[in-house]
């Protein structure tokens, strides 16, 4: 079963950016540090991982394609917060 990874993974991307947002990471030296490390990964992953919740989604058969719809919605709610945050909410400097 391939959906439990996939959920874990989004689930982890969706609090890593979230977390990007709301939280003025420069402030901390080690976090940036961290963070200026692990954001392309986290970009390309971003990215990639609907991609491939969806061809998992489609060559799996009829009956377990709902184990891969939170999946999707995750990866899809993570898109919107890359988006979505910057605009609604800024981290006073």
């Amino acid at each position: 079963m391939k959906s439990k990874p996939l959920l874990y993974i989004s689930i982890a991307l969706l609090l890593y950016w979230f977390s990007t947002k709301i939280i003025n990471i420069y402030n901390y030296p080690i976090l940036g540090a961290i963070y200026e490390i692990t954001a392309l990964f986290a970009l390309l992953t971003t990215y990639i991982l609907p991609i491939l919740v969806l061809i998992f989604l489609f060559r799996s058969q009829p009956h377990n394609r709902k184990n891969y719809l939170a999946p999707l919605l995750l990866s899809i709610a993570t898109i919107l917060v890359l988006f979505l945050v910057p605009f609604l909410y800024t981290v006073n400097s």
